[in-house]
Formats: C-alpha cells, sequence, structure tokens
C-alpha cells in the first residue's frame, strides 16, 4: 500500500513497516530523484556512449565494472562505481557530462523511459538479468541494509509479498523483464544484448567476449582472463570495502542459489507459479 507524508512516499508491509519510495507518473522509483526525472528526457546523450539496463540486484554492479574496463582497455575498478559515475537517474549532470567517451552509463528504467538521446543515436543496450528468488533476496538486504535512505527494518516474509507485488522502487520484477524481452524480440534501432547473471558466474570469460565484441571492442582471451579475475565478485567487495567507497554496501555475495537460505517451500513454488504462468515464453529462463 502506498501512503506520502510530508517527506516521503512510502509503501507499508503487511506487518506495517515503511519502505521509502518516489512515486512519479504512477510508477514507484528510488526515492529522492524528482529532480533528474524532470530534466532526464532531454539529457546529453553521446554517439559513442553505451548503456547498461536491468532490474536492481540482477548484476548491474558486475557489469558496469566489465563494460568500463572492456571500453578503456584497462584492468582497473572504477573510482566511484556505478551510481556516482554514470547512473542517470542518480548521478548529477555535471558528473555526466565531465565523464570522457566511451561512457559506460547505466539505469534501472524501462525502454520506454530513457531519455530520447539513446533512441536518436541507436545506442547499444547490455540488459542484465538474473533469476527472480536470488534478486528477491538481494534486494531484501540492499534495503535492510540502506536503512538511513529507504527507512526499511522489515522482515524477509513481508518483503516477499511486496517483490511480488511490485510495490518497490522500479516496480515489479517480473513486468520489467517481460517489458525488455518484448524490446530485445521486437528488433528495435537499439541493439540488445541480454547477460544473464548465472552465465558470468559459470563462465565469466565468455561472457566478456561476447560483450566486447556486441560493443566493437577488440581484446583477447588473455584480456578477458585478467578482466575476470579483477571482477571476480569477492575481489570487487574487498577493493570497495578497503576504500570506504559509497557502493560497498551494494556488494552482498554474488552467489547463484543463496535462496535455498531463504526462501520458505510456500514462497518458491509461489514464484514458479508465477513464472509458468506469466514468463514461461520470455527468451531468458531462470537457473537456479
Amino acid at each position: 500500500m502506498l501512503f506520502k507524508n510530508r517527506k516521503h512516499d512510502f509503501v507499508t508491509d503487511a506487518s506495517g513497516a515503511t519502505l521509502n519510495v518516489l512515486k512519479y507518473n504512477g510508477k514507484l522509483y528510488t526515492p529522492g530523484i524528482q529532480g533528474k526525472l524532470l530534466t532526464l528526457p532531454d539529457m546529453r546523450v553521446r554517439k559513442s556512449d553505451v548503456l547498461l539496463c536491468g532490474y536492481p540486484k540482477t548484476g548491474c554492479h558486475w557489469v558496469h565494472e566489465i563494460m568500463h574496463m572492456l571500453v578503456n582497455k584497462k584492468v582497473e575498478l572504477t573510482k566511484h562505481g556505478k551510481e556516482l559515475g554514470g547512473m542517470i537517474e542518480v548521478s548529477p549532470d555535471i558528473i555526466l557530462d565531465s565523464l570522457p567517451s566511451r561512457r559506460v552509463l547505466n539505469t534501472h528504467f524501462l525502454y520506454e523511459e530513457l531519455p530520447k538521446g539513446f533512441k536518436e543515436n541507436k545506442t547499444k543496450i547490455v540488459y542484465t538479468v538474473r533469476n527472480p528468488k536470488d534478486t528477491v533476496v538481494s534486494y531484501y538486504n540492499h534495503h535492510i541494509n540502506l536503512k538511513l535512505f529507504y527507512g526499511y527494518n522489515g522482515n524477509f516474509n513481508d518483503y516477499f509479498q511486496l517483490f511480488m507485488e511490485g510495490n518497490l522502487d522500479s516496480g515489479s520484477y517480473f513486468d520489467h523483464v517481460l517489458a525488455w524481452d518484448k524490446v530485445i524480440r521486437s528488433q528495435t534501432d537499439n541493439p540488445v544484448l541480454l547477460v544473464k547473471f548465472e552465465d558470468i558466474k559459470s563462465d565469466p570469460v565468455e561472457v566478456i567476449l561476447r560483450i566486447a565484441e556486441f560493443l566493437d571492442v577488440e581484446t583477447t582471451r588473455e584480456f578477458a582472463e585478467d578482466v575476470a579475475s579483477a571482477c571476480h565478485f569477492t575481489k570487487m567487495k574487498a577493493k570497495r570495502e578497503k576504500a570506504g567507497s559509497f557502493d560497498a554496501v551494494m556488494f552482498r555475495k554474488g552467489t547463484v542459489g543463496d535462496w535455498r537460505n531463504w526462501l520458505t517451500d510456500e514462497q518458491s513454488q509461489a514464484m514458479d507459479k508465477v513464472w509458468s504462468e506469466k514468463m514461461k515464453d520470455c527468451i531468458y529462463q531462470p537457473v537456479y
């Protein structure tokens, strides 16, 4: 259920715990980005830009670092992570404009919400996706760990219901994946590459080579192996924590299957039911 107070919009779970959101044009977003939403349609886009999209907690941080290394041909992590270094709905315009080309920008938006410049320039888009069971666990911990921002201290069972109903910032996971699946199938002017979280875990080098080919970046298997090593989840997490980076809290486990430690059989079956009824024809099929 959505409520308003003087400071925030917020959703309330079954036990009364509240989670701060922003309601704008009938959709739910990360709180505090009202100003950006007003100016984003006319954002200055460069022809050399590449764009990373995905529902929250589906591997966006991971793939952002990979893409950044590929386009810059350097095995170096970004200084400030994707939130402050290229997330179009969060990063101030002055920062986005100061980034050198080729910019690796990112967003949790749907295709229909993207600034018009991306469509006019036929920007290449990488879309990340992850199985919904691990996504809900990671997103819950994201909201809990950023309590000062989201104000949420609810339990996982109540949060699970919010996730299933799509009552979170970025809305419904299922609708998000379905919408981008439609974009990929429709073959818009924007080329879109689907990158699966589970594939990065099982065969990172091949995924990196596939991303490089998609972005028209010349590389070698040796360089891809170096990128895979530098972008190993535990290494990225350790470096961010050591540096005291803003986005250190974004890195939790980066595993496949942790949902088994969280979801009840009933919750797992509920997700399976939604998938079989709503998502069975998607290009992406979950790996658990």
